[in-house]
């Protein structure tokens, strides 16, 4: 149907219907009889509505302001006809490629109005020559035009949806039952019924203090999904999901559906409430089309970006990140340049700086620090929440917004200190920095260049020998870390015996009774069947196949010099992206529980990197791979490691 209608299309609606109408527009500089000039001049957002047009189509930047002006053009289009004709054409063709995904009849609608407005416009004279040489009109048309026909090409397309699951009540006191999985736009055919061709497995963590799904939430999930499978499994004794997604990964390696959606039970808290992105891609995907095999081999659905984050370099975070790092990927964390915030900002609540510094328009605050840094002694912080003067004039260009969507941050010279506030909700962040290509964290940095390894349990067994005639009796915590700083040399541990678990059994009782066990590191290389029924857990080697995976690379360039990522690791990935990480390593993770606890979240800092993604990874705003669709009124919040976010 797509490809009839494409091929039907009038020829004005093709890329060389611009060229063939140049002759009848005005030169430069002159109009028609009785008609003014173009008046694109004379608005702001005309002038950003072209800078970012030729952007966007240059390196695929386009955020959710890019999105909010298309909007306003649209809506004001009776009026912008008269005053930038090419602007409305502009803004037209942008909203073209959003609606092909969902609308029938969109490229036949908005055309139409495309060529109503150019055409209107070159017999009123109200279009120069200059407005079609200048503006990426036949980008555009030639964009959407491949778009119709990438939709035209049909594929059959699969989808499974998956979580871990483990108690109604999350370790916050939040309750959890799944409700928003039940909401109008997955469940109900007249909204879409968007999960209604998708797997669901809900991976139902098989521990005492764990509570299964009542079957009342059960028959309701039923309803959403094409199939519904609730698999038991003994996941990792305190944070579970990255052990579920292993087990999945695993467990479906030869018969992977071509896409993945990983969630967490929460996920409304990490994508909000509406679920734009994940909407967004279900409606893609149920198009059934080559197009969105192709546009998502790796799609984030979590709004909040982490910049820098703190579990990399802060106090108590990067000794253990760089043990987790070196077991993933085979290779120190240092060699990749990363190093922590030159600055230091100290938050001070209800507070002041005086004087703006030179750079003091309103910025966001990861903009307002980066300025005030490079004034040097010029600028002691940054102030955010000043009430806005209604003189002040901001000419600044739109810049990513952080957290809260504000710009409400400038930088300071503060040469009398801090000041009291009169305001409660301002805020002020005093700077503390070291020399260029230093870092004022320093003295907070442990270097440790171990690797945390991973093991496999096997009950019944022991290990014979102790590794460096080390025979302290430790803790199972204490036993696998002291296996780990002995490397080699230390082949695993075993403990005297397997902790009993009850029905009565809690978490806080489990984790006391992995501190009591009497486990000693042991350097045998063979398992040996006990008398004794002692427990061991014997150390996993990383898989030969690990150098060649890490190596290997996608087409995108990392997005920044800064370590970035989207939180939770929830996101679509495509079946080949799935199987880029060798299964060895993916079975080796899924079996080893106490493993993923520890490290569950930094697993989430990574699990884009592992997919065949940049380790800077893209927000999806400035994504070079991700259509427009993906994009459009998708918001990303920026976060940043030097405001203790880990």
């Amino acid at each position: 149907m797509w490809k009839q209608r494409v091929i039907c299309l009038p020829c004005c609606f093709l890329v060389s219907c611009h060229a063939a109408q140049l002759d009848q527009i005005p030169p430069y500089g002159e109009a028609a009889p009785g008609q003014a000039n173009s008046g694109c001049g004379t608005e702001t957002d005309f002038t950003m509505m072209l800078i970012r047009s030729r952007a966007y189509y240059r390196t695929g930047l386009f955020e959710l302001s890019d999105s909010e002006r298309v909007s306003r053009i649209l809506e004001h289009r009776d009026v912008i006809k008269d005053i930038c004709t090419v602007a409305l054409l502009q803004a037209i063709l942008l909203k073209l490629e959003e609606n092909l995904i969902y609308q029938a009849d969109a490229f036949e609608s908005l055309m139409s109005q495309y060529a109503l407005y150019l055409h209107e416009a070159i017999r009123q004279g109200r279009i120069r020559q200059e407005d079609m040489e200048v503006w990426p009109l036949d980008e555009g048309i030639q964009r959407v035009r491949n778009i119709s026909q990438a939709l035209s090409e049909k594929r059959p397309l699969s989808t499974a949806m998956v979580m871990n699951y483990c108690q109604v009540t999350d370790r916050f006191g939040a309750s959890h039952e799944l409700d928003w999985l039940a909401e109008p736009f997955f469940a109900e055919a007249a909204e879409g019924g968007l999960l209604a061709e998708t797997d669901l497995y809900i991976y139902q963590v098989d521990w005492p203090w764990c509570k299964p799904l009542q079957e009342g939430i059960l028959r309701k999930l039923r309803r959403v999904v094409r199939r519904l499978h609730v698999v038991p499994y003994a996941g990792g004794p305190r944070r579970e999901e990255q052990t579920a997604y292993f087990k999945y990964i695993s467990d479906h390696w030869d018969n992977l559906p071509d896409f993945t959606i990983f969630v967490h039970p929460d996920a409304d808290e990490h994508q909000g409430a509406a679920f734009l992105a994940l909407r967004r891609a279900l409606s893609l995907i149920n198009t059934q089309s080559q197009f969105a095999y192709d546009a998502l081999g790796y799609y984030p659905l979590a709004q909040q970006m982490v910049v820098e984050p703190r579990r990399t370099w802060g106090p108590g975070f990067a000794p253990k990140w760089r043990r987790f790092w070196r077991r993933v990927f085979g290779h120190p964390w240092d060699i990749l340049g990363h190093k922590p915030p030159r600055c230091k900002w100290e938050r001070h609540a209800g507070h002041y700086l005086a004087a703006h510094a030179e750079a003091g328009q309103r910025q966001t605050l990861p903009a307002a620090k980066a300025a005030c840094a490079l004034l040097e002694e010029d600028c002691a912080g940054v102030t955010c929440l000043t009430p806005f003067d209604p003189l002040e004039a901001d000419s600044a260009l739109p810049l990513p917004q952080d957290r809260f969507g504000q710009r409400s941050c400038t930088a300071r010279v503060g040469a009398e200190g801090l000041i009291s506030s009169p305001e409660p909700s301002e805020v002020s962040y005093l700077k503390t920095c070291a020399a260029e290509g230093q870092s004022a964290h320093a003295a907070d940095f442990t270097e440790d260049s171990e690797t945390g390894a991973t093991y496999q349990k096997a009950e019944g067994t022991f290990l014979f020998g102790y590794a460096e005639e080390d025979e302290v009796s430790r803790g199972e915590a204490d036993a696998r870390r002291r296996c780990d700083e002995l490397g080699d040399a230390c082949t695993g541990y075993t403990c005297a015996a397997s902790i009993q678990v009850s029905p009565s059994t809690t978490k806080k009782g489990y984790a006391e009774a992995q501190q009591a066990q009497s486990c000693t590191v042991r350097s045998g290389r063979e398992l040996i069947r006990s008398p004794s029924n002692e427990l061991t857990y014997l150390k996993v080697s990383p898989s030969a196949m690990l150098h060649s995976a890490v190596a290997r690379k996608g087409d995108k360039a990392d997005a920044s010099g800064d370590f970035q990522f989207y939180t939770g690791s929830q996101s679509i990935v495509r079946k080949d992206r799935l199987q880029w990480w060798p299964l060895e390593e993916i079975q080796t993770f899924a079996a080893d529980g106490i493993w993923c606890s520890d490290t569950t979240g930094l697993f989430e800092a990574v699990w884009h990197r592992m997919f065949g993604e940049p380790l800077s990874q893209h927000p999806r705003g400035h994504d070079p791979a991700l259509p427009l669709y993906l994009k459009w009124e998708v918001p990303t919040f920026f976060s940043y490691g030097d405001e203790g976010v880990i």
